[in-house]
């Protein structure tokens, strides 16, 4: 799960804790804070392609939080839940059907992640909620030195509100516990979708790789227009390996999209797409399949299908490893960065032909782009870490930045973002020695040191 693995520069955890509620982990945050002994946080799950559980610094204790698995709330006429960080996405899904709630939660391709995890790693899915992190609303946390905060109405003592809205009063702060190494996030609120009387998951085709150009631009305007809605995504077609792409013909691209609502309109706005994608590219491939109520979910179609519909899988992305980043929702802008990454490749011994795009809102894309690890391959896996590096800093020369990668690259990533003389992440670390003077919770994540680490960081 990391380019350094099985060298002398892997970081390995010195021990790991696994508090079972939020007493005990105010405890161990206590006692680190006390004896200045740094931790990594992980709620549930591996982390595969983004570093494993594992810390920047070797040493760092593995503060893990898989045995705190509560549901502690669903509330199916105002469509949340509240969990705590060991839930995972198959253990909420398991539980709305036990019970025959009929309310459809949003996911990643590895079902067995945990929900606040992944979320406040701004993770992505697929539904009409795939931007899960805007979806979240209200969070428990523990600060470096103990104590337990909520967020928005949360901080109300017996609040009624607390996963109704967002905010309270003065600037909403739940981000700040999202990719920082500010908090233990402990508990969070989450927003469900009711389930949908129909549901019509859809493929749009093309033959080659420079047509993803026109389909980005045919699909901009059908999701600023609101006809589109789900986090749409562009996968390479066919599927092939990473490795055995056929530079002549690398392939073309599937786009998946979804539609959710009532029979005759989910139909009609299939009919609009596919009349958009005819006129910009003739001869583009359509296939389509309707869900109606009452479902049968645990068979319900094809894996995309399942996605689409809030339905966890096991994917999982085993010997990769990844470098994310945010692009304007723009046809060429995709093409140029993949012209742009094969460039880079090439300087490496590698080749790159396009990952896949999520279209989180009607105004930009993230594309995640990987690249093979080979366990025991030290050789291989020094190119690949080589490699992504230098991806990041010709995207960063281009004005464009990640918006998530794995560990070894965080100072990489963070040193692209230097207007001002880096003055995001010096604002970054003056909040960090405010509310982490002794820089004990998860020094180097995202690039965010702590004040006794800072020159030393390389």
């Amino acid at each position: 799960m990391s380019p350094l693995y099985q060298t002398d520069q892997e970081p390995v955890p010195s021990a790991a804790v696994a508090p079972a509620n939020v007493e005990e982990v105010q405890a161990v945050v206590r006692i680190a804070n006390r004896y200045r002994i740094p931790f990594w946080v992980n709620s549930t799950g591996k982390n595969f392609g983004y570093g494993g559980p594992a810390g920047v610094v070797n040493g760092t204790v593995n503060l893990d939080l898989k045995r705190m698995n509560r549901i502690l709330q669903v509330n199916e006429a105002n469509a949340y839940a509240l969990v705590e960080p060991g839930v995972s996405f198959f253990e909420l899904y398991r539980y709305l059907r036990e019970r025959d709630i009929k309310l459809w939660l949003d996911v990643p391709s590895p079902g067995w992640g945990s929900i606040i995890g992944n979320t406040i790693e701004y993770g992505l899915g697929y539904t009409d909620q795939g931007q899960r992190v805007n979806f979240l609303c209200g969070m428990e946390v523990v600060l470096p030195n103990g104590e337990v905060m909520r967020t928005g109405q949360g901080a109300i003592p017996g609040s009624q509100s607390w996963q109704h809205y967002r905010r309270s009063i003065g600037p909403r702060i739940d981000e700040l516990f999202c990719q920082t190494n500010y908090g233990v996030v402990t508990k969070m609120g989450i927003w469900l979708r009711p389930e949908p009387p129909a549901y019509l998951a859809c493929s749009i085709m093309t033959d080659r790789n420079e047509k993803i150009i026109p389909m980005i631009d045919t699909m901009r305007p059908l999701r600023l227009g609101g006809i589109i809605n789900n986090n749409a995504t562009l996968y390479r077609y066919p599927f092939v390996q990473e490795g055995e792409e056929n530079p002549d013909n690398p392939g073309g691209w599937n786009n998946r999209v979804a539609f959710y609502g009532l029979k005759g309109v989910v139909r009609q706005h299939w009919e609009h797409v596919q009349d958009a994608y005819n006129d910009a590219m003739p001869g583009t491939t359509f296939a389509s399949n309707l869900y109606t109520t009452p479902y049968d979910l645990d068979s319900l179609g094809r894996s995309p299908d399942r996605l689409m519909a809030g339905i966890p899988s096991l994917g999982s992305s085993l010997h990769k490893t990844y470098f994310s980043m945010a692009l304007p929702f723009d046809g060429q802008a995709a093409w140029d960065l993949i012209l742009l990454l094969d460039e880079a490749s090439k300087r490496h011994g590698r080749r790159y032909f396009g990952m896949a795009h999520h279209v989180e809102t009607p105004h930009e894309m993230v594309t995640t782009s990987s690249a093979l690890l080979r366990p025991g391959d030290d050789e291989y896996n020094q190119t690949t870490m080589r490699m992504i590096k230098d991806w990041i800093v010709s995207t960063g020369e281009q004005g464009l930045g990640p918006y998530r990668v794995s560990t070894p690259y965080m100072d990489d990533a963070m040193a692209q973002f230097s207007f001002n003389n880096h003055r995001l992440l010096r604002f970054y670390e003056e909040l960090k020695d405010v509310i982490d003077p002794n820089g004990i919770m998860a020094p180097g994540k995202n690039g965010i040191w702590p004040r006794h680490m800072r020159e030393n960081r390389a």
